[in-house]
This record gives C-alpha cells, sequence and structure tokens, in this order.
C-alpha cells in the first residue's frame, strides 16, 4: 500500500484496495453461502464503509508523508480506542489485565519518541501532533475505531465473508467520485499496477475475513492486540524495501514494548 501511495495517489491507491478486495471476498462469501440479513444489516454495513473510507484515507496520508515503520506502530493505537469505544458500544468486557495490556501499549508509544524526552516530558508525545506522518496515523487509529465495531456488528448480523464483501461495496463505491474528481489521470496507467492491486486485495480480504471471524468469538481490543505481529514485520519490511534502517533503530525499544 505505501508502494502504490508513492507512485500513485492516496485517492486511487485506497479505492483500488477496496474494488479489488472484491472478487475474493465474493469467491469466499459464494463458496460459504450468503446469510439472510434485514434492513438493519445494511445500515450497519453502510456506516461501516463511509468509516472505513475516513480511515484509510487517513491510512495512505500517514504512508505518505511517514515512515512505515513508525505509521503501522501508532496505527496500533486502535487497541487502546477499541477497548473503551468496546465497552460503550458494544458491551464488551475488558479484564484487569486487559487494561494493564493498555497501559503498556500507551507506554510503548512514548517509547517511540524518547529522544526528544530530553526537551521535556511531554515532548514525545506532543511530537506525534506536530509530524505530519504520525498524526495521520494517530487520525488513522481514532477514525478506524468505529469502522472495526461497526465491522464487527455487520459480522454478528451477517456473517465475516459477506460483511467484508458488502462493506467494501460500499466503500468502493463511496470513495469512486472522488477517486474520478482528484486522480482520473491515473485510471489510465492502472493496468500497469493490477498485479499489486489483486495482491493488495487478496491480502486486504483474507485479514478483513480472519478478523471479523476474530471479532465473533472476543472483544475486538483482544483481537487487534493479537494482530500487533505486524509491528516487527513492519520494521522488517521498512528495513529491507524502504531504508528506514536509521528511523527502525530509534524506536525499536517502543515497538517492543508495543
Amino acid at each position: 500500500m505505501k508502494d502504490l501511495g508513492h507512485s500513485l495517489d492516496e485517492y486511487i491507491n485506497v479505492w483500488g484496495r477496496f474494488f479489488f478486495l472484491l472478487p475474493f471476498a465474493l469467491a469466499a462469501s459464494w463458496v460459504v453461502g450468503f446469510p439472510e440479513v434485514g434492513w438493519e444489516y445494511w445500515l450497519y454495513s453502510f456506516l461501516a464503509g463511509f468509516s472505513q473510507v475516513i480511515s484509510t484515507l487517513l491510512l495512505s496520508k500517514s504512508f505518505k508523508h511517514g515512515e512505515i515503520s513508525v505509521t503501522v506502530t501508532i496505527w496500533k493505537l486502535q487497541v487502546v480506542f477499541l477497548a473503551v469505544f468496546g465497552v460503550l458500544f458494544l458491551h464488551e468486557t475488558i479484564t484487569p489485565g486487559g487494561t494493564a495490556g493498555i497501559l503498556v501499549s500507551l507506554f510503548g508509544v512514548y517509547l517511540l519518541n524518547m529522544r526528544r524526552a530530553r526537551l521535556s516530558l511531554a515532548e514525545p508525545i506532543l511530537l506525534l501532533l506536530r509530524e505530519k506522518g504520525m498524526r495521520y496515523a494517530l487520525l488513522a487509529a481514532l477514525a478506524l475505531t468505529p469502522t472495526i465495531l461497526l465491522f464487527k456488528k455487520t459480522a454478528l448480523v451477517g456473517d465475516p465473508f459477506f460483511s467484508t464483501l458488502t462493506n467494501y461495496i460500499f466503500a468502493s463505491a463511496l470513495i469512486f467520485p472522488l477517486v474520478i474528481k482528484k486522480s482520473s489521470r491515473h485510471l489510465a496507467v492502472l493496468p500497469r499496477y493490477s498485479g499489486r492491486f489483486f495482491a493488495l486485495g487478496l491480502f486486504g480480504a483474507s485479514a478483513t475475513i480472519f478478523g471479523c471471524s476474530g471479532y465473533i468469538l472476543s472483544a475486538a481490543a483482544y483481537v487487534e492486540a493479537v494482530k500487533q505481529i505486524e509491528i516487527p514485520l513492519t520494521l522488517a519490511v521498512g528495513v529491507l524495501f524502504f531504508n528506514e534502517r536509521e528511523r527502525v533503530q530509534a524506536i525499536w525499544p517502543g515497538c517492543l514494548i508495543l
């Protein structure tokens, strides 16, 4: 996604992730069978698609303006927001151990910018608001919280396969007018990147289906906490493909805590 964001722009990048996911989601839903759903499902699915557009646009902008290793780590603050909103809106239960884990996550984000602490103890936190890539990553984490909760709701009302399909149909349809307005010049060269978009769609569909299956079985915050395994993998990608070795060396203690 970061690589495509540098080659194209964030609008067609986000739309491509949504649109090229659909064939894989449709195939999976076709195999397991389509569930019967009522009107409330379609309302939740539309809201999930709308929220997904906002959160993914913010994430794409954070990839464009910041290092992938830092972006994904800060983006994982969604676990903290999910724990709070999951309790408030879905009546999920967070144990004392879960609360301790949230506090550890917050400390890990602080350690990401520990070198700035010599200026003031508040400087590592203030940097999240000052640096453009970090700011977009923090906003993406905030916006992703209602997205995940709505994806969980649609998975509970329908099933993980069908909810993935319909949520992304709405998302791709909602963002397409913006693509026409902002990125029409890139549509002509889209076939050149179709292989990368199909790969992005395959991984996106798989991650969403497995994630929604997890949401049904446990608190959404716990599922996202387990997915913190993305952080060391992202550090490796940042070093190997995006020349972020120096930045990774500076932030690895915070990433390890997370």
